[in-house]
């Protein structure tokens, strides 16, 4: 492997690669499905119509990108790259090697394509990836570590995790693997490999309930903006790819964009659940509970129901004020996944607004199991552990996650703040209350930042 690597700088240090493709391959189009067959066939044309047109064939490469052609697309980006030295066609060309497990090759075509445009950051986020699928570790983490900051940075996060754990760090990598899912809690690759680092670390129990996220949140990842990927997707025209493209979009805060994908993806397969699930939580955020209704009852008519279903439509029913239908159908998500944490979350919130203080702390405890590091859910323990007068407990449920940095770090230091007050323990309570109160001004929380105040003022002297 050692000699291979040395290999692949010489060939980056010596410039371009010399690219052996000569002229475009020969496709057998009756061989392909029919959708992909009318899209590949119009490009195809075209580029044997233009041999020499880096743009014609370099749409041929992209459009079989698109349709998952990847040996064929590789050798026709490689035809585009002869004919053009071009950020895309190394780009892309390495983004099809990498799906074909050629990782050498992708690193290769990915470091031309920084070279090019340096800027790039779904660029330099692929030059580690393809680094450390190569098996150049180090290089990896140099190049992780550089982007550490701004949308690469829930990634970098964990692609250094990853090196860390593969070298058996396994407590350095714990805090970039957290780090990685606090900045993108669903990331489910994230969530595994955190799994993993606590498992080995012994901690069995919080290892369970990061591979039960892993299993939730499966093939989740957060996005860099890839307008060339986007561009590759475009050229897709099947409801996979407008489910695809929806999701981008839900991602990117384009509701009106991923809705109409949604759509789209529906006219042309009703059965799709994920474009149903996601259209509620869409729509609910819209407020259009007719239109959410209508997706949900889509699926219970077709079923099974997902439990994400079931979870989006009752935070529409809550939202609504329909407390009770909301409850009944948070049940049904917690019947066909027990370890949805969110849907524990939200039954102990209405137990606790019908003053059920004691079956709230229930489903909140019930959540940490499944959400052991979720400190919104740590907190709303304590909330109900302060109810029932159990300071002590309150405390030891806050303690842990005090210095953890994250949205609700503010919050959790007010309330081990009421807790120690309430406690006895006036001092360590004022200490707690100015450091929550300094750290929600400086996030911009100033509401909260006021209400500790207050509270502070009422604190003796």
């Amino acid at each position: 492997m050692r000699f291979r690597l040395v290999a692949l700088a010489v060939l980056v240090l010596a410039g371009p690669p010399r690219l052996l493709a000569q002229s475009l391959p020969h496709l057998a189009l009756d061989s392909l499905p029919e959708d992909s067959r009318r899209a590949i066939g119009v490009a195809y044309q075209d580029a044997v119509g233009h041999p020499n047109d880096a743009a014609r064939v370099g749409r041929l490469a992209m459009t079989l990108h698109a349709w998952e052609q990847f040996d064929t697309a590789a050798q026709v980006y490689a035809r585009a790259r002869q004919l053009e030295q071009r950020f895309d066609w190394y780009y892309l060309g390495g983004q099809v090697e990498s799906r074909l497990a050629h990782h050498e090759a992708a690193g290769r075509l990915f470091i031309e394509a920084v070279r090019l445009a340096p800027g790039s950051l779904p660029a330099r986020v692929a030059v580690a990836d393809a680094l450390f699928e190569a098996g150049d570790t180090e290089g990896a983490a140099r190049e992780y570590s550089k982007l550490t900051n701004g949308p690469t940075a829930p990634h970098a996060q964990y692609g250094l995790g990853r090196y860390l754990e593969a070298r058996g760090e396994h407590l350095q990598a714990l805090s970039h693997l957290q780090t990685a899912v606090t900045l993108y809690p669903e990331f489910g690759a994230a969530w595994y490999t955190l799994g993993m680092a606590q498992r080995n670390l012994g901690r069995i129990d919080e290892a369970k309930q990061s591979l039960a996220k892993a299993q939730e949140y499966g093939a989740r990842w957060p996005s860099v903006d890839d307008p060339l990927m986007a561009r590759v997707r475009a050229l897709r025209d099947d409801a996979a790819a407008h489910v695809d493209r929806g999701l981008a979009l839900q991602r990117q805060g384009d509701v009106k964009g991923a809705l109409g994908e949604y759509e789209t993806a529906l006219k042309m397969n009703p059965h799709l659940a994920v474009a149903h699930v996601n259209s509620i939580a869409l729509f609910g955020q819209q407020k259009d509970w007719v239109n959410a209704e209508a997706h949900y009852n889509s699926l219970v008519q077709t079923g099974p129901v997902p439990a994400e279903a079931h979870f989006n439509y009752a935070m529409c029913l809550a939202a609504q004020g329909k407390n009770a239908d909301a409850e009944s159908t948070f049940r049904k998500a917690v019947e066909t996944n027990p370890q949805y944490a969110g849907a524990w979350s939200a039954l102990g919130r209405l137990a606790e607004l019908n003053g059920r203080v004691q079956e709230a702390e229930t489903d909140y405890r019930k959540a940490g199991e499944f959400a052991p590091n979720d400190p919104l859910v740590r907190l709303n323990i304590a909330r109900m552990l302060i109810a029932r007068q159990q300071y002590r407990e309150a405390i030891a449920q806050l303690e842990p996650i005090a210095n953890a940095d994250h949205p609700e770090r503010a919050r959790v230091l007010f309330g081990l703040s009421t807790a120690y007050v309430l406690a006895g323990d006036v001092a360590s309570g004022r200490q707690y209350a100015v450091e929550a109160r300094d750290v929600a001004k400086d996030r911009g929380q100033n509401e909260l930042a006021a209400a500790i105040e207050r509270d502070l003022e009422k604190l003796p002297k």
